[in-house]
């Protein structure tokens, strides 16, 4: 969103170092560059190995295309980034997106607080996370933008949720809160795949829940938000939950654990959602069965919860990217 946005009135190069296309359409002029670099490694030895050999090769790229300013998302590309931007005299702002104790590595830690401040500028995606780079002297904290597609669905009596099947997610508490309400005439269905999903299955099975749905992973995700009366973020922690802020400007109801970070700085607490105590499974059923038994209570969150829509548009989004990436430029 943010390239396609850049690209109206400037020169945008996006480098991968995977071979896949893109989630999100690219404008036709923005130039893709897949350097098909992400090579498995068997060991600590060949991982390091390909490290080095992706370090070349993206400095010799960089370098051929000569930005102003490299942008990198994600902390493996942000540690290699940094330092081939460097050794290419080359300014560099790079950008977390997910929390800081994510990978729990002492390893990372490290290489963060030493290659970290040789960039020219961090940006987090809330708050909360900004506290935890105090060894780095220029960090800015801008959310991620919001752009949807225009979907008019009658709303049915859907509880969602959407996500990876990881424990992190917390999909087991969802389905175990969901088994203790009154849910007759209601659906949970939750969007995604991975190692959790036999796990989930078994567990659905176990409390007999004909009427909870692992709907895999869907293209017409925005149709299901649109049609969906409640969306529950059930996340142990999350970098910035994206899909909650999707659920909100679609006008769903709104519950999310407070976990770190992020929904805290989305949701004011009982006017455009609902905050629960983080991972408290007796909290979580009170608050769902309340919006399940309210439909007025329902439509007032939901009127509130679509004001993100304003917050969090592209164009105010991108011009707050633009604003710092031009001091960055003169500075």
């Amino acid at each position: 969103m943010l390239a396609n946005n850049f690209s109206k009135n400037n020169t945008v190069y996006i480098v991968t170092f995977s071979n896949e296309e893109p989630f999100y359409k690219l404008n036709q002029n923005i130039n893709h560059i897949k350097l098909n670099l992400l090579k498995e490694s068997k060991n600590k030895i060949e991982s390091f190995k390909n490290s080095l050999y992706r370090l070349s090769i993206l400095k010799k790229t960089l370098k051929e295309i000569d930005a102003d300013i490299n942008i990198s998302f994600m902390i493996f590309t942000n540690l290699i980034s940094v330092i081939a931007s460097k050794l290419n005299r080359q300014k560099i702002v790079i950008s977390e997106r997910i929390v800081y104790d994510f990978y729990n590595s002492k390893t990372l830690y490290l290489l963060r607080k030493i290659i970290y401040p040789f960039a020219d500028l961090l940006i987090t995606q809330t708050y909360a996370d900004k506290k935890n780079y105090t060894f780095m002297k220029n960090v800015e904290v801008i959310y991620n933008p919001l752009e949807l597609p225009t979907t008019q669905k009658n709303r049915e009596k859907i509880i969602f949720a959407v996500g990876r099947f990881e424990k992190q997610k917390g999909f087991d508490k969802l389905i175990e809160a969901f088994s203790k309400i009154d849910s007759i005439g209601w659906r949970l269905c939750i969007a995604g795949d991975g190692v959790e999903k036999e796990n989930l299955q078994n567990q659905m099975e176990r409390l007999n829940l004909s009427n909870v749905e692992l709907i895999g992973k869907r293209k017409d995700i925005f149709e299901w938000y649109a049609k969906s009366s409640i969306f529950v973020l059930s996340s142990q922690k999350e970098g910035f939950p994206n899909v909650l802020l999707e659920a909100m400007g679609s006008g769903c109801a709104c519950i999310s654990f407070d976990c770190p970070n992020g929904p805290s700085e989305i949701i004011k607490n009982g006017i455009n959602g609902i905050l629960v105590e983080n991972q408290n499974i007796e909290q979580l059923v009170f608050q769902m069965q309340r919006l399940v038994s309210d439909e007025d209570l329902r439509e007032r969150f939901g009127s509130e919860a679509i004001k993100v829509k304003e917050k969090y548009s592209i164009e105010k989004i991108a011009d707050e990217w633009k604003l710092l990436l031009e001091k960055i430029y003169k500075g």
